[in-house]
């Protein structure tokens, strides 16, 4: 079985965040393996730098390999596609 992982990129100044990380919580909630990382921080930073995330939020779905698998920059995704794509 394919492990999916999503991961959410924010900053602190972002005014789209605050949805992401709502929904983000939500799908943890309902089983979802989500990583998240502060474009603030430099850990996020490095993260991001090799996601190449341009834009806040940032949502990418990955293999078990970390591979980019969907990836939605600078925008955040109904929910309802978020949970087909991570099979909850």
């Amino acid at each position: 079985m394919m492990t999916t992982k999503l991961k959410i990129f924010t900053k602190k100044d972002c005014p789209n965040c605050p949805l992401a990380k709502k929904i983000g919580k939500k799908l943890e909630g309902q089983g979802a393996n989500i990583e998240w990382f502060d474009l603030d921080e430099e850990i996020g930073l490095t993260e991001g730098v090799y996601f190449d995330v341009m834009a806040t939020p940032t949502l990418i779905l990955t293999d078990e390999n970390d591979n980019e698998l969907l990836a939605w920059r600078g925008e955040v995704p109904p929910i309802e596609t978020l949970q087909k794509e991570l099979k909850l």
